[in-house]
């Protein structure tokens, strides 16, 4: 077995010198070609962001419970892997991704024609093929932005991470004000309630029979009201918390070398192909002139 794996590797050896010339030729113009090319393509610089989600706990609840809060809660803790992930389902929202579209005009950044043929889809695959969001092993996420200037890829990078909590915050913000209006609603009509026994007792004597039972009623109602209030302040709060969710490892900077194109990688891969598919051709070509001759 191995004399005949020895001796089909000499009659390949065997084969290229034969055909040297035009398989040095062919894996030469490729070599030559894959450089040329390479060095038209215009180069991108890459820049990241690194961070990790903080546990999403109230401001309200941490300022106003009596009670001690839970290590695993607490406000300046890492997030879990659910935080993790609905960091990164807000990066993909579209307020992030219109917000930096109109920033960095990417329309014009992208040389894409406002007037041509579905602008508005080629702007969304730029975006997507050059901006992306990953979890890594840590459970941190990752901002990469690529771009053909490095300092615009930075700052971009940066611009999304600082737009995380104010979108994150808006989200919770428009959920807490509406169960504020809802709160004060509630709070307000048992006011009124209370108002309206509270005229009631000074309108009967302490003789009346009814007089008791309105006292303690109102009683009752003071204590259901400074609960209502205890709420509505809570929920006042959390209408207007601005609490930062993020807690960031590193900033992106610009880059100082280029991450793309590979050019080694691009002529290595292109010159491999070329002399194979240069040796596969001579061997196609000594077959066919076998078959003729016979």
């Amino acid at each position: 077995m191995q004399q005949n794996y020895n001796f089909n590797s000499m009659d390949i050896i065997r084969f290229i010198f034969k055909h040297k010339w035009p398989i040095i030729a062919v894996t030469l113009i490729a070599a030559i070609a894959s450089v040329v090319v390479s060095y038209m393509i215009t180069p991108k610089f890459k820049s990241s962001v690194i961070l990790f989600p903080k546990t999403q706990v109230s401001a309200s609840h941490a300022l106003s419970t009596s009670e001690l809060i839970d290590p695993d809660d607490h406000i300046m803790n890492f997030g879990d892997e659910e935080a993790t992930e609905q960091l990164i389902q807000t990066l993909y929202s579209e307020e992030i991704r219109f917000k930096i579209i109109d920033k960095f005009d990417l329309l014009n950044h992208y040389k894409i024609d406002s007037k041509g043929s579905y602008p508005m889809t080629k702007l969304h695959d730029e975006f997507s093929k050059n901006i992306r969001f990953r979890r890594t092993e840590y459970m941190a996420i990752q901002i990469e932005v690529m771009d053909t200037d490095a300092q615009m890829a930075a700052n971009i990078a940066n611009e999304i991470a600082s737009l995380l909590d104010s979108s994150l915050n808006k989200m919770q913000q428009n959920v807490a004000a509406e169960i504020y209006t809802m709160v004060e609603n509630q709070y307000n009509k048992l006011k009124s309630e209370i108002n309206q026994i509270e005229e009631s007792v000074k309108n009967i004597s302490k003789t009346d029979p009814r007089y008791i039972s309105l006292t303690e009623q109102l009683v009752n109602e003071n204590k259901r009201l400074s609960e209502m209030k205890s709420k509505l302040v809570e929920a006042e709060v959390n209408a207007t918390q601005d609490l930062p969710r993020k807690f960031i490892v590193a900033n992106a900077y610009a880059a100082e070398k280029k991450s793309y194109p590979v050019r080694w990688v691009i002529c290595a891969v292109s010159t491999l192909s070329a002399f194979v598919f240069a040796v596969l051709l001579m061997l196609f070509f000594e077959r066919y002139k076998d078959l003729f001759k016979s």
